[in-house]
């Protein structure tokens, strides 16, 4: 089985001495996405509760199921 090595030696470096030349940086970078087309702060989705329904009906069935269960075992004693 071959083994893969994984370089650990790059330490985060301080490449800016002050924070504005930092968000200068970010600034350069953003300016340089949207002028390939890159949208960056995309229009939030339209909330869908498809999730809420999945999980409540399966939390519903769930609850159905354990309660059956301690019936039948409270029914045969």
């Amino acid at each position: 089985m071959r083994r893969i090595q994984i370089k650990r030696d790059r330490q985060p470096s301080m490449a800016h001495d002050s924070v504005e030349e930092h968000l200068a940086e970010l600034a350069e970078l953003v300016a340089q996405a949207e002028a390939l087309g890159v949208d960056l702060w995309p229009e939030t989705k339209p909330a869908r509760p498809w999730a809420k329904f999945a999980l409540a009906s399966f939390m519903i069935i769930m609850i159905v199921s354990w309660v059956s269960k301690a019936m039948v075992r409270f029914a045969n004693l």
